[in-house]
């Protein structure tokens, strides 16, 4: 059986639905020829974030009826939100989630802090290659109908992510379970570190692993992290060595269904989904306030 979605059915990961009451919610990281994963400089394991960390993560919530699936995102335009398709889409019929069913949550470090920016979503986009069946380009937007006054992530592109390789230290980041079966959301967002690994060893312990939009990463040789349910949608980060700046490298999609941390974790590449995202940055931008000319006369100049 191939990894899944992290909502994907019942007992799968991605599909069991967070019970928590929408008025709660409303207020509320190359491989070898021997197939072996590269080991990192440090391995670290998840913790919560500090406050002021991540400030373009983005919690998203489909609050319709008394459930609530969770997912992750980052801000990429102060009205769009990047996250996974299956967020937004029913995995088993291919329904899109009306926009009307999700609350944003920005600007916090805890989804159901007071000081916090709450919006709704107007419009709900899948990235056009996305098939549910393979999870082929497995990422969405979200068009906030209130944006958001916190900053954007810088995204990878297809021109300035070749320092991108095997053996690159990374951190996942995502408001998602820190324990298989855990019963409750994760109230604080977490962060772990992991490494990038080759598309070879990927497609080795992946089923149907696409190189061209995919990457993944575990985290040897502790194997201490990796992603669960609630961090679909979330970035892969890395530092751009060539001017330090965090770069979101990937949307978090798949594990095996245990969140076992000794399984990879995959992600949509960025850098290929980019061009998409970036013509609807574009598309989407508010139009500039008109300039107000102000005439003097001559009385008044001199």
């Amino acid at each position: 059986m191939r990894a899944t979605s992290f909502r994907r059915t019942l007992g799968m990961i991605g599909a069991g639905a967070l019970a928590l009451s929408a008025v709660l919610l409303s207020s509320a990281l190359a491989a070898s020829g021997s197939g072996q994963p590269v080991a990192r400089q440090s391995v670290l394991g998840g913790s919560p974030a500090e406050p002021g960390t991540f400030p373009s993560l983005a919690f998203v919530l489909d609050v319709r009826g008394q459930l609530a699936d969770q997912c992750t995102g980052t801000v990429v335009a102060p009205n769009l939100v990047l996250t996974a398709a299956h967020c937004a889409e029913n995995m088993q019929t291919g329904a899109l989630a009306p926009a009307s069913a999700f609350q944003v949550v920005t600007g916090t470090v805890e989804w159901n802090a007071s000081a916090r920016q709450l919006s709704s979503v107007s419009r709900v986009i899948l990235y056009p290659r996305f098939a549910r069946r393979i999870d082929d380009g497995d990422a969405a937007l979200l068009v906030l109908a209130t944006p958001t006054t916190v900053p954007a992530i810088a995204l990878a592109t297809p021109l300035n992510s070749h320092w991108l390789h095997a053996g690159t230290s990374a951190t996942i980041a995502g408001w998602g379970k820190t324990r298989y079966q855990q019963s409750v959301s994760t109230k604080r967002l977490q962060q772990a570190q992991t490494g990038v690994q080759t598309s070879a060893w990927c497609a080795h312990h992946v089923a149907q692993f696409d190189p061209k939009s995919e990457l993944c990463t575990i985290d040897p040789p502790g194997y201490r992290t990796g992603g669960c349910e609630g961090d679909s949608g979330g970035p892969l980060i890395a530092v751009d060595p060539t001017d330090g700046e965090p770069v979101e490298v990937g949307v978090t999609i798949r594990a095996q269904y245990t969140c076992a941390t000794r399984d990879p974790t995959v992600f949509t590449r960025v850098s290929a989904i980019y061009p998409w995202v970036h013509r609807w940055i574009i598309a989407l931008k508010p139009p500039a306030a008109p300039v107000t000319t102000i005439t003097t006369t001559s009385s008044e100049t001199a």
